[in-house]
């Protein structure tokens, strides 16, 4: 009886995990955990569970890149700051929580031929990450998505604990990243509250319009329900100004409003903006984010200054 108290079934080890047993199936035949087979059953040693579950997760930083208005540059923010952190040396996995599935498409994949996607491992249990994670050439891996998420917003409010999905099914990926960034859609429906229910940090890009402006309250105000229900250990990275455009003073004067508005919901504000360019938009043709098509460039030169505080900070 001792000796069966350090080994556990896969059953149990799952329960202490809190992942689905198929996952420690996966886990063991794929070399992740020791295991011994008596008869049909794995038995696995509790040290390498309880060693697993002490360490799990500790050094990864996942951040939402969030904002309910479109067109503020989050794909663009996430993408950049992904193959800036893989350039860094960091380990980078891009998860595309927008049905339009940007991410893929700014590094010319084609979103219609994908077989599986986040959308499949949101809705399908027995669906891990793995099985739909790309290996990038731009210094990270991606789960893309589809237009198939969009049913997503609907469908997960079905499951029990919908709004922890996301958080559970990224126990399974979650120790082999530095990074995980969450491509949030331009909304505050299912799965930006999925997003805001896992990640540790929020990065909010905001353009220089007095409609993107305007929303600041209204998510800040998401995030303290957030916190209070679902994810109190969420706070916020910063807010980040895109879009800036040096020639024209409502620029400016947005970026001021801005500032003072971050300081009044005591949200910290990048003093580094994003400048408005038309490289950004040609980028996808050549499939790689700007800063690594055109490092010199003033608004790669702007992303990697963000990178370094983000890493350093």
């Amino acid at each position: 009886m001792a000796n069966e108290a350090l080994f556990l079934s896969t059953d149990e080890a799952a329960t202490m995990l809190n992942v689905h047993p198929n996952t420690i199936l996966r886990w063991i035949k794929n070399g992740r955990l020791p295991s011994s087979k008596i008869g049909s059953q794995y038995r696995i040693p509790r040290e390498a569970i309880e060693n697993r579950v002490s360490r799990a997760g500790s050094g990864t930083r996942i951040i939402a890149v969030a904002n309910q208005k479109g067109g503020v540059a989050k794909t663009t923010t996430v993408v950049n700051l992904a193959s800036g952190l893989g350039r860094a040396g960091k380990k980078v996995l891009v998860i595309d929580l927008d049905p339009q599935g940007g991410c893929a498409v700014s590094l010319g994949i084609s979103t219609d031929a994908l077989d599986k996607t986040v959308y499949t491992v949101l809705i399908n249990d027995d669906v891990p990450f793995e099985d739909i994670i790309i290996e990038t050439s731009q210094h990270f891996d991606l789960a893309p998505s589809n237009i198939d998420l969009a049913g997503a917003e609907v469908e997960l409010k079905q499951f029990l604990a919908s709004e922890q999905i996301l958080k559970r099914k990224l126990r399974d990926v979650i120790e082999s990243y530095d990074f995980i960034l969450l491509d949030c859609p331009p909304s505050l429906g299912m799965l930006t509250i999925n997003a805001f229910t896992a990640a540790g940090e929020l990065l909010i890009p905001m353009s220089m319009e007095l409609l993107a402006l305007r929303g600041l309250d209204m998510l800040a105000k998401t995030v303290s329900k957030i916190r209070a229900i679902t994810n109190p250990e969420l706070t916020y990275l910063g807010v980040l100004a895109t879009k800036y455009d040096k020639r024209t003073l409502n620029s400016l004067e947005i970026f001021e409003a801005l500032q003072k508005a971050s300081r009044n919901a005591g949200i910290k504000m990048f003093d580094t903006y994003i400048t408005s360019s038309v490289r950004f938009a040609e980028s996808p043709n050549q499939k790689a984010p700007l800063i690594l098509i055109d490092p010199g460039h003033e608004g790669s030169k702007a992303y990697a200054q963000i990178v370094e505080e983000i890493i350093n900070g």
